[in-house]
This record gives structure tokens, C-alpha cells and sequence, in this order.
């Protein structure tokens, strides 16, 4: 292969278990198959594709007629080159995976199998061209890197030594490379060698090596005018004869005849001399004639006009705007605290506020006869300020960490709160008693109206079906349902995309059990834990549409299983679980969450952002008015582009008349409409290659894509004709975004009171109002956002 990638057709039904180096990408066209990698199966549909990495063991057979793949296989060598690494690997799989990304990447591969009569001259560059935009992707969306490794008891040993093993035979495949020569690099004896790389290559280390190097000797044979012996003697083979044997077990025939045939036959032409090649020329033919591919520019470009009927509405779930993450229950006492909070209940509208770590140490003792000693006034001074303000608590029973983290595996601090209980029945009579206190203190009806969960603390153990955790869940059930049917107590805090490979255990397990939950909870942060073959490989994501996608994947298990739930919850959810990454301070996180907020509206009952305050995570670093906490407002009161994005939210009205990508347009259906925009833009590659406390405030937009402006027109039919008045607010880089305010000037560390005033002052909506008069029934205005600016936009008709 003399490029970066090549590709073909097959209709073969079955292939057998092989390997090679060459990473191949398998893509459905029509039919259906079960993909063998490794130990794992995945079922390919039509429309589906995989990535199979180097030296993974597959194969496939056909599970619905009809069977057309493409196959791409990418240039191990040259991508090796280009990426200055051996340690490559991908996940690439639609099956298992959902990405934003996946959709550019079809497009990408659905425009080269257009090309396929088109492979020569002004064809082959254009081709070339794209194959490149494919490593593009692959490397910037769906690579793994070597950094990527969680540490996971000996998991991440493993992995560490499968890397070692691969990139010792990928340097000295050229020599005489023995089992002995790879044990005594890495301090084991020959034996347990052997078994380790059977185990986890599944094939013996000689069968390894010589795949290794006939993957060499096979570009030498096509590419070379060498004679086989010495292609054999250059790719580390000892003898001709033992590079014939070996060549004969892969491909079936010796290295003279595999030459032969090459130059015998034109690999471009498919117009063969057999009837399975006619039929796979017509199979081809007749895909490609019914294949429209849209072209580069229609790809990239924007709806020009969004139009909706205000005379057909759906009512909305307001899903964004009901629930904040806020503190520890103690945390709940401080002044600074409460007015943050009532503030966004004014503008944001949050009427649940979520706390969490209610029992510690202080509050109990355990008795020596084994009963306990507990007081809840404390907790009850902190409830009493939500209920007096008519906020509801949505309560987490558990034990979170309080940790102050500056990246998902690097805590700046060690704060984890201990589970104080000794056993589930000291748990259980804790909880009673406390089940009993709050109704007692607030009434039935009170403590109906809020929301109980259970988080799966790992130290609960839910993995197994007789855990800890069920049996803590099924006490706290009871003892608020033993008070009332009506009291809601779900769980158990699912990580999206950081557990996707534990789900069905999780809810097998759980479906086991006699109590189900009643509402099921996740957290949504934009990382992926990738499970292959026994090794954790943890990366950030930048998929845009995160949330969205990993909600679907979730619901798709608990589909699958069925277990219904009356209610879902997205109770944590961000970009980002670091309290030091700047982009949690700027206009970009703003522009995410309008995005979101689109998207994903209906996706679940309730979706609470972590978190509500800055003051969550000061620390002795922290002396800066910003500091790359995920709180909505800094600890100074000053509301950053996030917590506007949500106040824009809080714009809408009741009824949904329509959305797009970038905007959703309401009406409360007496001639008010709201609309809510963005220019969100995705991040790029750089952003998954550096740690996320070392991100600059200063280059935050070297991590976008493009900064290219949006204009959007909207169009509301059926309006009363007469006056309008357009209110327009904005947040952009130049006005209400406080990182940009702080920005000019100079990004002090230390300011005074007058000087924090002025930035609170400045860190406000940029307001616009005009009049526009409408005729013929139709309401009809356009708006220019620039890079990650958002908007809201309420109109409303004007009696004279």
C-alpha cells in the first residue's frame, strides 16, 4: 500500500479468524454480520462501522443476506510516521458508541466509496485528500493515547506491558528476535511469558513476530523489485524457507506465487474473469448509482430559516431549569451560600436544590451496647432555609467525596468522607429515625415533594447482585415508604460513558431484587472509560452532543433489560469534573449548555448542572476572582456566561414550537414567543492533549475548531398582525462574559472591593430592544452570533 489508506468491496459471507497490522475500518452497506474481535461480537447493520485495530484477532459471517462491506485499511507504517508513535490504538465502533463525530466520519468514508472508478490521476489526489481527512477524525476523535491508561489495581500493569511487548517486536523484527531476548527486558521467566502473550495477543509469540514481519514483507513483495530471499533476510526471517512456511499459513500460498498473481492482475479493475467478481461489479454499481453523497459544502452549511406554526405547540418539560447541584449540608448554613442560591431561584428559576453528605461523623456515635447516638438539628437548620423559601431538597444519602480536583485522576486535595455506618442495621436504624424526624418536622405532604437518592459509592459494591449497595437502598426505601407511598427515593448515580461497560450487570443485578427505584439517576461528565481486553483505557470526550448520546445509549439498556422507569434523572452533569479548568470560566461553557439545553430538553424529567457556586471548592490556590471552578457564579456573587445560559433558558415559555441545531423557539400562547441561540463551537484535538489545569485563560481559543460567525433567520407563522417589541440579550466575548472583563484588565490576581463591583457590574447581558411591525401574519427576524456568543430573544405584540 503506497498511501495512507486504500479501501475495496467484499460480499464474501463468512471471512476466518486473521490478523494484521494494517488498522481496517469495516463498513456495512447492506445486509447484516457478526463482527468477531478478540472475545468481543458485535452485530453490524446496515449503516454500521467498526475500527479493528493492529494484530486483533477477527472475523465475521453474515447474519442477513444480501451481505456488502467496504473495507478501509489504513497505512500502519506512514500513520506510525505521522503520529511519531507505535502506540496506536482506536475506538471506533457504532455499535457500542455514539459521537457527534461518527456523522463526519460516514460522510468522509460514504465520499471515497463514490470514488471507487475514480482511483487514478486527478481521482487518486482527491482521494488522497480525504483519506487524510479520515486519519483526521480517527486521530482526533477516536484515538486512545498511551496517557489515556486509568490505574485500576493491575489493570493498568498490563496494559503498560502489552505496550512494551508491542513496541519491542516493532523495533527488532528485523533481527533474531527471541522469547528469551523479550522475558529478560521485562524481568519474567520464559514460561509465564508465553502464556501472558497467548492469553493476550491469542496467538504464541513466533506466530506474533512473523505477523509482524510478513505485514513488512508483503509491502517488499508489491512494492519492491528485492528478491524474496532477500526480503526474507530483511525482515528478520532466518532462512527463505522458513519465510515460505510462514507466509503459506497466512495467506495460503507461497511468496513467489502472491507476487505473481499481483502483477498478473490489475487491482483497480474489477471487471473479472469469474461470475463472483461480475455480480460484485454489478452489487457496486448499482450501491453507488442509488448513493447521493452530499458534497463539502452542503456538509458544513447552516439551515438558512427556521420556521414554525405558532398554532401547533407541545407542551415543554423545562428540564434544565429545575435542580442545581449545590453543596454539602453544612455548607448550606453559610450566608454567602443562601443568597447565591436565591438568587438563582429568582432568575434561573431552580426550585429543587441537591445537597448531599448529610451524615457524618460528628452528628454519630456508636454505643457500645451497638446502638447509636445521633442529632439532625443540624441538618434541620440547613432544610429549614430551603422549605422557608419554598425550595424543595433533592437529598443524596450517601457518601460523596469532597475532593477539590484539578483533573478527572488528579485530586489537589484528599478530603473523601467516610462511611461512618458500621453495618446495615446501624444504617437502617439511622435512616428510620431520620425518615420518622423530617416528617415529624415537616409533614407528609412537605417531604412528598422531594426527591431521595441513593448514589452506588463504589464502597457499596453494586457490581455484585448481593452488594452492599441493595441492601442500603432497600432500607432507605422502606423506611420513607413505611411513612408514605408518594415519597420518592431513587438511584444510583450511573457514570454515562464512564460505566457504559458495567450497565447491564448494574441493572441485572438490580432487576434481581424485589424493590426497584423510583426514578433512576446517571452523572454526565464528558469522559469514556473503553474497556478492550481486560485494559481500562480512559479518555475526555468532544463530542458536543455527550449528554445526548450516552442518555440514549443508557436508555437502550435499560430497554433492553426492561426496567421501566417512571422517572430518569440526569443529577450531575458538565463539561468537566476538574474545579481547575478556565473553560468553566468562559463564553464557550455558556454556548455548551444553550446547546444542551436544546438537545436534550426531552431526554429526561430533571437534569441538574454541578454545580451552583464557586465557593464549593476554594482553596489555597484559589486567591484569583476566577480560578476554573464549574460553579455558576465565583465566590465574589459574580455570575459567569454559565449561569446566564441558564437564565436565557429560563426565557422560554410553556409551549415548544420548534427547534434546530442552534436555536428553540416558544410561545406561552398568548402572544408571547421566546427564543433561545448560540454559535457553540466544538473543541478540537489539543484539548484532549493537554491536562486540564494546564489549560492557559490566555489560549482558551486555540481549543475551538473555528471562530467563524453564524447568522440564523426564524420565521413564526400565523401571528396577529400590528406592533412588536424585540427584546434581544446577549452574552459575547465583549460584553457580559466576566473571564473577558478580568481579561483587559491585565487578569490581577488580588482586586479591590471597587474593582470586583465594577466587574460584577460589567458581567451582566448585553440588552438591545426594537420595534418591528409585522404583516400577512408572519413574524420574521435574523440575528448574527458570533464564535460561542448565545442569546435569548422575547417578543411580544405591543397594544396600542
Amino acid at each position: 500500500m503506497d498511501t495512507i489508506m486504500d479501501f475495496h468491496f467484499e460480499t464474501r459471507k463468512t471471512q476466518h479468524t486473521h490478523f494484521h497490522q494494517e488498522p481496517e475500518i469495516i463498513y456495512v452497506l447492506d445486509g447484516k454480520l457478526d463482527l468477531q474481535v478478540q472475545e468481543e461480537t458485535y452485530p453490524l447493520e446496515k449503516g454500521d462501522f467498526l475500527l479493528i485495530n493492529a494484530n486483533k484477532r477477527h472475523s465475521y459471517h453474515e447474519t442477513k443476506e444480501n451481505l456488502l462491506i467496504a473495507s478501509f485499511k489504513i497505512n500502519y507504517a506512514m500513520l506510525t510516521d505521522i503520529m511519531q508513535t507505535s502506540q496506536l490504538l482506536f475506538w471506533c465502533n457504532t455499535v457500542a458508541d455514539r459521537n457527534e463525530a461518527y456523522e463526519s466520519l460516514k460522510n468522509a468514508l460514504d465520499r471515497i466509496l463514490n470514488r471507487f472508478y475514480d482511483k487514478h490521476k486527478e481521482g487518486a489526489i482527491y482521494l488522497n485528500s480525504i483519506y487524510y481527512e479520515v486519519i483526521y477524525l480517527l486521530s482526533t476523535h477516536f484515538m486512545i493515547k498511551a496517557d489515556d491508561v486509568r490505574i485500576k489495581e493491575n489493570i493498568s500493569i498490563d496494559n503498560s506491558r502489552i505496550f512494551e511487548i508491542q513496541n519491542y517486536v516493532q523495533d527488532h523484527y528485523q533481527t533474531a528476535l527471541s522469547l528469551n531476548d523479550l522475558a529478560q527486558k521485562l524481568f519474567l521467566s520464559n514460561t509465564y511469558l508465553s502464556k501472558y502473550i497467548k492469553k493476550h495477543f491469542g496467538v504464541s509469540f513466533l506466530e506474533y513476530v512473523n505477523n509482524v514481519r510478513l505485514f513488512h514483507a508483503v509491502d517488499e513483495l508489491v512494492y519492491s523489485d528485492k528478491k524474496i530471499t532477500r526480503i526474507a533476510l530483511d525482515n528478520g526471517f532466518p532462512t527463505t524457507s522458513a519465510f515460505n512456511r510462514a507466509f503459506k499459513e497466512m495467506y495460503h500460498i507461497t511468496p513467489s506465487t502472491y507476487r505473481q498473481n499481483i502483477l498478473n492482475n490489475n487491482q483497480n479493475n474489477l471487471e473479472g474473469e469469474n461470475d463472483e467478481n461480475e455480480d460484485l461489479d454489478q452489487r457496486i454499481k448499482a450501491y453507488l448509482s442509488g448513493k447521493k453523497v452530499a458534497n463539502e459544502e452542503e456538509v458544513t452549511k447552516d439551515e438558512d430559516l427556521v420556521i414554525v406554526d405558532s398554532q401547533k405547540t407541545v407542551l415543554r418539560k423545562n428540564t434544565f431549569n429545575k435542580m442545581v447541584n449545590m453543596c454539602n449540608i453544612d455548607d448550606l448554613l453559610n450566608y454567602d451560600i443562601q443568597e447565591q442560591i436565591l438568587s438563582m431561584q429568582k432568575e434561573i428559576g431552580y426550585s429543587y436544590i441537591r445537597v448531599y453528605n448529610l451524615f457524618q461523623e460528628d452528628f454519630y456515635e456508636q454505643k457500645e451496647s451497638g446502638k447509636e447516638k445521633y442529632n439532625f438539628s443540624r441538618i434541620d437548620r440547613a432544610l429549614d432555609f430551603l422549605v422557608a423559601h419554598n425550595l424543595k431538597p433533592y437529598i443524596e444519602l450517601a457518601f460523596k467525596p469532597i475532593d477539590v480536583t484539578f483533573t478527572l485522576d488528579t485530586p489537589l486535595t484528599d478530603r473523601s468522607n467516610q462511611v461512618i455506618f458500621q453495618n446495615t442495621m446501624s444504617y437502617k436504624r439511622v435512616i428510620r429515625a431520620f425518615a420518622a424526624h423530617l416528617v415529624n418536622r415537616y409533614g407528609v405532604q412537605e417531604i412528598e415533594k422531594w426527591y431521595f437518592e441513593l448514589w452506588k459509592d463504589d464502597r457499596l459494591n453494586m457490581i455484585d447482585e448481593n452488594g452492599w449497595y441493595f441492601d442500603c437502598f432497600e432500607i432507605s426505601y422502606y423506611a420513607f415508604k413505611r411513612i408514605s407511598q408518594n415519597i420518592k427515593v431513587g438511584g444510583a448515580g450511573f457514570a454515562l460513558g464512564y460505566e457504559n461497560h458495567q450497565y447491564t450487570t448494574l441493572i441485572r443485578n438490580w432487576k434481581k431484587r424485589k424493590v426497584h427505584p423510583d426514578f433512576i439517576s446517571v452523572y454526565a461528565y464528558s469522559y469514556l472509560l473503553l474497556l478492550q481486553n481486560g485494559v481500562y483505557f480512559g479518555k475526555r470526550s468532544i463530542d458536543r452532543s455527550f449528554l445526548k448520546n450516552q442518555i440514549e445509549m443508557f436508555k437502550k439498556v435499560l430497554e433492553k433489560e426492561d426496567f421501566v422507569m417512571n422517572e430518569f434523572h440526569v443529577t450531575e452533569w458538565g463539561l468537566t469534573i476538574s474545579n481547575r479548568n478556565v473553560l468553566n470560566d468562559s463564553l464557550g461553557l455558556g454556548a455548551y449548555i444553550i446547546k444542551n439545553g436544546i438537545e436534550c430538553e426531552e431526554e429526561a424529567e430533571l437534569i441538574g448542572y454541578w454545580h451552583g457556586s464557586d465557593l464549593h471548592s476554594e482553596y489555597s490556590d484559589s486567591r484569583s476572582i476566577l480560578y476554573g471552578d464549574n460553579g455558576l457564579m465565583t465566590r465574589d456573587g459574580i455570575k459567569k456566561p454559565s449561569y446566564y445560559a441558564f437564565q436565557f433558558l429560563n426565557h422560554l415559555k410553556a409551549y415548544l414550537l420548534g427547534k434546530s441545531k442552534h436555536v428553540i423557539i416558544t410561545t406561552d400562547g398568548k402572544g408571547k414567543y421566546s427564543l433561545v441561540c448560540h454559535n457553540a463551537k466544538s473543541l478540537n484535538y489539543l484539548y484532549t492533549m493537554i491536562d486540564e489545569n494546564e489549560i492557559k485563560k490566555e489560549s482558551i481559543n486555540d481549543f475551538y475548531d473555528d471562530l467563524s460567525a453564524l447568522h440564523l433567520k426564524f420565521q413564526i407563522d400565523h401571528v396577529e398582525n400590528g406592533e412588536y417589541i424585540i427584546q434581544e440579550y446577549s452574552i459575547t466575548q465583549e460584553k457580559g462574559s466576566v473571564q473577558d472583563i478580568w481579561k483587559n484588565m491585565g487578569y490581577i490576581d488580588q482586586l479591590s472591593r471597587e474593582e470586583l463591583a465594577y466587574i460584577k457590574e460589567c458581567s451582566q447581558p448585553y440588552v438591545e430592544m426594537r420595534r418591528i411591525h409585522v404583516h400577512n401574519n408572519t413574524l420574521y427576524i435574523d440575528t448574527t452570533l458570533k464564535a460561542n456568543e448565545f442569546k435569548a430573544i422575547d417578543m411580544y405584540y405591543h397594544y396600542e
